[in-house]
């Protein structure tokens, strides 16, 4: 199954024997773009329309008759063994062809045990590859490259029928004819395509019963339908079906279905004929995102890859970012936390700023410097430090004179020195 990795819209090529129709599914419904024959003058315009729009991807089907199934028993092996033995399995069956696959679809119960493998190829690559040659020209993705058979596969599930040990699913299709599609428990094991026009009955119930007739027949000869086994035929047209034969007819019970009635027609939007079952069941896919690739090899699906490979880049990338976000993210809230308090503590500090500008303007300028006024305050304090002071000397001077006039001084000095605390306790303790 693809992805649609965001994509919003996709172009589809349906492949039949006489034309390819382009569909474009976007919005949820899918809508008639184009009708294109296989010669030059549609191949430019399909070139045209991819130059003015290569972003697009694409899904291929086909519903043509060049589609082979064969079913064989080989050794049951595992792992890289397996791997080899279906490849050289393919390269027998389909050498004319890249567009092939195999799946286990079961194991025998007797003998051996072998694995029962479906091998299956489109068998007629001329028919699609022009189509797919031009689309990877323009690197374009080419999503998927399925067929009816597997898109009726899971048509069959969505509506339900999956269960059924065996299912033949008959869809009426305007423009290629009569499609039947037998399934076990769900899993395609043979289709085959009836063009319109092929039988010589002009009642469409007549070839539905011919048809359904011989694909039995054929079942039971390769040993794929038990003989006595009841074969569930469910029966899908565009429009109700009025020509209603007997419901069973040789061990065939056969249930009528009308596409207009299904509950998502209405998301179809094919102008020239009425939807058949393989466009209502690329809706039902394209909305659960499931149709298979089938057949696509790895060299169709290259761009494709590139797609994811860079989706996923760009998916990794984000996660980095995000991680390396989370990280930081303590760190970061821790700084803007520390930067609003520093704005808060300017805001306080402010006003004092202001208010020691102005009392700093209220001081008088004085020429005295700053070591001078540091000599000037210790001389200062050791003076008030002395054991006698001058002030008191001068007082017990002037005492002196007041009580003898006849005193004269003719001179004073002063002599300072240094006294320890010990000698200051001593003289005045």
């Amino acid at each position: 199954m693809f992805s649609l990795f965001g994509q919003s819209k996709i172009n589809l090529l349906l492949v039949d024997a006489d034309e390819v129709i382009h569909l474009r599914w976007q919005g949820g419904k899918l809508t008639e773009l184009e009708h294109y024959d296989s010669d030059d003058e549609n191949f430019d315009r399909f070139h045209v329309f991819l130059e003015n729009d290569h972003k697009t991807p694409f899904v291929i089907v086909t519903d043509v008759i060049e589609e082979d199934f064969r079913t064989e028993n080989v050794a049951h092996v595992t792992g890289a063994d397996r791997k080899a033995l279906i490849t050289r399995k393919l390269n027998n069956l389909f050498r004319t062809t890249r567009y092939r696959t195999a799946r286990v679809i079961g194991r025998e119960k007797d003998g051996r045990k072998d694995d029962r493998i479906l091998f299956t190829a489109l068998t007629k690559p001329d028919m699609f590859e022009p189509w797919v040659v031009r689309i990877l020209a323009q690197k374009v993705p080419v999503l998927a490259v399925t067929s009816a058979a597997y898109v009726m596969e899971h048509f069959a599930q969505s509506l339900s029928m999956s269960n059924a040990p065996h299912l033949l699913v008959v869809n009426q299709e305007p423009n290629s004819g009569l499609r039947q599609t037998y399934l076990q428990k769900g899993r395609v094991i043979f289709g085959r395509l009836t063009p319109a026009g092929v039988s010589r009955s002009d009642s469409f119930a007549e070839l539905l019963i011919e048809q359904c007739d011989q694909t039995r027949k054929y079942l039971e000869r390769i040993k794929q339908l038990p003989y006595d086994a009841p074969l569930q035929v469910y029966v899908f047209t565009p429009k109700a079906f009025t020509e209603e034969r007997e419901s069973t007819q040789d061990l065939l019970h056969f249930n009528y279905r009308s596409i207009e009635e299904l509950p998502l027609t209405r998301k179809i939007n094919i102008k020239r004929t009425q939807p058949g079952a393989i466009a209502y069941s690329l809706v039902s896919g394209l909305r659960k995102r499931a149709i298979p690739n089938v057949y696509a090899p790895d060299s169709t699906l290259r761009y494709l890859k590139i797609q994811r490979i860079r989706s996923a880049l760009y998916t990794m990338s984000a996660l980095a970012v995000l991680g390396a976000a989370v990280m930081v993210g303590p760190t970061l809230v821790d700084a803007g936390s520390k930067l609003e308090q520093e704005r808060q503590l300017n805001e306080r500090i402010a006003p004092l700023l202001v208010q020691y500008q102005e009392l700093t303007e209220r001081f008088p300028m004085t020429p005295i410097q700053s070591a001078q006024m540091e000599i000037v305050v210790e001389t200062h304090d050791r003076i008030a430090e002395q054991v006698v002071r001058p002030n008191e000397v001068l007082a017990l001077l002037s005492e002196g004179l007041e009580a003898s006039p006849e005193l004269r001084i003719s001179g004073l000095s002063w002599e300072l020195e240094e006294t320890s605390a010990a000698a200051s306790q001593d003289n005045f303790g």
